[in-house]
């Protein structure tokens, strides 16, 4: 009688470097930042080669919640945005070296399957001064890798659950170098441009730190909100599972930073993301000198096999051409905002209220193209809205719409919620 053979066991338990509790407050936590900066210790040491696992908290670091009413993002503080995980050493990565980021899944937690969608006066790149932006809040429950809102009703959609920050820590040449540059801009716009200049109030870093370099950090470290050439809060949207992101390294070690997690997001997001806390799974490589070998001057990345893509989109173009009809010379923002407003216009003509549009521009597998550059003045770009998404028909007709356009405006609203004493009515508008 044969032997049996007796097999040996192999274990694929992937580790978790840092666990989060997504229901409390970021500051209350461990292992969480909220600045850049090359002093800030690393948590843990990344298995090279190898996968492991990243717990994260939401971008808000659990201020917002599950309900039917924005007073949470009335009074939401944006000096504390990102609550990072990490950061976390890579052994053997140089400056000049690129880490080769596998993004091997991005999950959010079991028990809290869901997130949200913001919108508020000047928080948006869609703002406009004639049309003051409402604040509002949309909650998206998650069904496996499909979602759908009670405050945005008729949609639903597969998602694109990525990181919308991933970053190296800046060396100190580096961040002094972005704090000079976005101060000058400052200057130059006269503050119009926005930018988040260091400051200490809303500065967090979880772990033990002795007064002095807690205090220095705090003072120096470069806020999250902009990308930069080291990643940071790039929102790559197609970065979803099965993509991988290249980064450049720009200290010993590199302190490898992730979170700001969404379950999806358009190409260009607008407003916000849909924003979850979520669990992020990756594997690192080094490439050495990767930086002068790949002519990188910021970060690359590679699209995933997985991604889902809807093929059928209505397409909206937008010229570099003001609203007062003056030609600018080929500015992109100005023609992508051109093409989001007629894609709003075209969406509350179905009922949708103009912060509800303003959402779905922004949360949506959304595809946005730079269509021309050449043909100077104007720039084009298109955004393309998936029809499939919809559980009405969008598409224009030869024999006009359909009664569909008065489906939407039977849908849930957002209870009232009062700003300065005014009433913010959230989604529910009248047409």
């Amino acid at each position: 009688m044969p032997v049996a053979t007796k097999l040996k066991k192999t274990s694929n338990e992937i580790p978790t470097l840092v666990r989060v509790d997504p229901s409390q407050p970021g500051e209350t936590q461990a292992n969480i930042h909220t600045r850049w900066h090359p002093e800030i210790p690393c948590v843990a040491t990344v298995p090279v080669g190898k996968p492991f696992r990243v717990e994260c908290l939401d971008y808000s670091g659990s201020q917002v919640h599950n309900d039917d009413n924005a007073d949470d993002i009335v009074h939401l503080d944006h000096d504390s945005d990102h609550h990072l995980s990490g950061p976390f050493s890579v052994p053997g990565s140089m400056p000049g070296d690129v880490l080769e980021i596998e993004i091997l899944d991005v999950t959010p937690f079991p028990d809290h399957n869901w997130g949200y969608c913001v919108t508020a006066p000047g928080l948006g790149s869609l703002d406009d001064e004639d049309k003051e932006t409402l604040v509002t809040k949309s909650i998206w429950d998650f069904y496996g890798n499909e979602t759908s809102s009670r405050h945005v009703p008729h949609v639903a959609f597969q998602g694109r659950p990525h990181a919308g920050v991933i970053g190296t820590a800046p060396s100190k040449k580096l961040l002094e170098h972005w704090v000079k540059r976005e101060s000058d801009l400052e200057v130059a716009t006269a503050g119009k441009a926005g930018c988040s200049l260091p400051q200490p109030k809303g500065a967090y870093v979880g772990q033990d730190l002795d007064d002095e370099l807690r205090e220095k950090i705090y003072r120096e470290g470069a806020r999250t909100s902009p990308g930069r050439e080291h990643g940071g809060n790039i929102d790559i949207g197609l970065a979803t599972r099965g993509s991988r992101m290249y980064l450049p390294v720009y200290i010993p070690g590199a302190s490898l930073s992730v979170g700001d997690t969404h379950f999806c997001q358009s190409d260009g997001e607008p407003t916000t993301a849909i924003e979850m806390a979520g669990i992020v799974t990756l594997r690192v490589n080094i490439i050495p000198q990767g930086v002068q070998q790949l002519c990188m001057k910021s970060p690359m990345y590679r699209t995933s096999p997985s991604e889902p893509i809807y093929r059928d989109r209505l397409c909206f173009t937008g010229l570099s051409v003001d609203k007062d009809g003056n030609q600018t010379n080929q500015s992109g923002l100005l023609a992508y905002r051109n093409a989001a407003f007629q894609a709003i216009e075209y969406l509350i003509s179905f009922g949708y209220t103009r912060e509800q549009a303003y959402i779905l521009l922004s949360a949506a597998p959304i595809d946005s193209r730079v269509v021309a550059t050449a043909n100077r003045p104007n720039f084009v770009v298109s955004i393309g809205l998936p029809t499939e998404i919809f559980d009405f028909d969008i598409l224009p007709r030869v024999n006009g719409i359909t009664d569909d356009k008065k489906r939407v405006i039977q849908g849930p609203a957002l209870p009232s919620v009062r700003v300065n004493g005014k009433v913010a009515d959230g989604f529910n508008h009248e047409h």
